[in-house]
């Protein structure tokens, strides 16, 4: 009997051992982690004064080894359900979350999202945004330096969105959102983003978008005025030409309808006014390690409503590809040249120009 008992006692404490082991394995393996951090050097031709590169969002400081962004993204995948919690740190994450600096920690993105069906399924938090062809994310992206269409358009949302996939081919989102790159809702209104993303085939991908709403905040961004209207509209393609060729465009177009009772020339938005812009890129793997891409841009806000004041700008960027450890280092030189309609851009002993010369490398590191 003691054998027994004792035999018994063996067994059941390695199965519970086993179940265990198996649990906490199936927990673990639920989490994943990625992240990246980068590092970059740029030099401007016009030796500004104040040290700064006009139109930029994140590479603004000339002749100067800066650090960039440290992004560390922690999802945990369970049966439908997806908790996602995307942080930034370092001296690019106030720029690329300004909307949300109260918080303890800057948020990318946080959401829970819940699949349905294999078809349908509800997204709630802060997300990256579903407009433009260009993200935050500098691993993500060919050139390392963002485009003025980037720039001007939203980086997040907060609220909550539906995917709905129609077929192998088609598929909607359409959100419910506090409005552009805010945690919390300025005015008591909310905007409404709607995406169709259509792929005929493997090598072609086509996403219409959609934004509007009540953007009034009683700061700056969209209206100083009570019942201001912003519409933005945008195409974004990608078309895989062959296995190292791949081109792109993005296409926006704004509207801004004002709320204010009376026009006055010192306050952009006391009138209607548009912007808009359209980007180029194509990109080409010369071998398993080393590509090269390009971008051509024009952007119009000649009314002066977004981020960057009045500007008519055409913009070309050269940018090259070295990837080491299978991507996971790349270094990213670049040269990039902009000439505005107008004086725009900074000068050393001149002021403001008509055109701006840089040269830039990043070196980026993800996991």
């Amino acid at each position: 009997m003691k054998l027994k008992f004792y035999l018994l006692l063996i067994l059941s404490t390695f199965f519970f051992e086993l179940v265990d082991a198996q649990e906490t394995k199936d927990w673990t393996d639920d989490f994943s982690a990625s992240g990246y951090a980068d590092i970059f050097y740029t030099y401007n031709f016009n030796q500004p004064e104040s040290g700064l590169n006009g139109g930029r969002i994140f590479d603004t400081k000339h002749n100067t080894f800066s650090l960039g962004l440290i992004q560390a993204q922690l999802a945990y995948n369970y049966d439908k359900l997806e908790v996602m919690a995307d942080l930034t740190f370092g001296p690019n994450a106030n720029l690329g979350n300004f909307g949300n600096q109260g918080t303890a920690v800057l948020l990318k993105q946080a959401y829970v999202a819940y699949a349905f069906t294999d078809k349908l399924k509800l997204t709630v938090g802060q997300f990256g945004t579903h407009i433009g062809y260009e993200v935050i994310e500098a691993n993500a992206n060919f050139n390392y330096s963002l485009s003025y269409l980037f720039g001007n358009g939203p980086f997040y949302h907060t609220g909550a969105k539906l995917d709905f996939a129609a077929s192998e081919h088609i598929e909607f989102m359409v959100g419910l959102l506090n409005g552009w790159d805010a945690l919390q809702d300025y005015n008591d209104k909310k905007s409404i983003g709607f995406q169709t993303h259509i792929a005929p085939s493997e090598q072609v991908d086509i996403y219409l978008n959609w934004i509007g709403g009540d953007e009034y905040d009683g700061v700056s961004n969209f209206g100083t005025h009570k019942g201001s209207f912003v519409n933005l509209y945008d195409l974004t393609s990608s078309f895989t030409i062959s296995d190292p060729f791949h081109v792109g465009i993005n296409a926006a177009y704004g509207t801004f309808k004002t709320g204010a009772s009376e026009r006055t020339d010192d306050d952009p938005w006391s009138e209607d006014a548009d912007w808009y812009g359209v980007a180029l890129y194509a990109d080409y793997a010369i071998s398993d390690i080393f590509k090269l891409g390009i971008r051509g841009e024009h952007f119009n806000d000649k009314k002066g409503v977004r981020y960057f004041g009045p500007v008519v700008v055409n913009s070309l960027t050269l940018t090259g590809h070295i990837g080491l450890s299978n991507e996971h280092f790349m270094v990213k030189p670049e040269i990039r040249f902009d000439q505005s309609q107008d004086p725009f851009f900074e000068k050393k002993d001149e002021g403001l120009v008509h055109s701006q010369a840089t040269f830039g490398v990043a070196f980026i590191g993800s996991f």
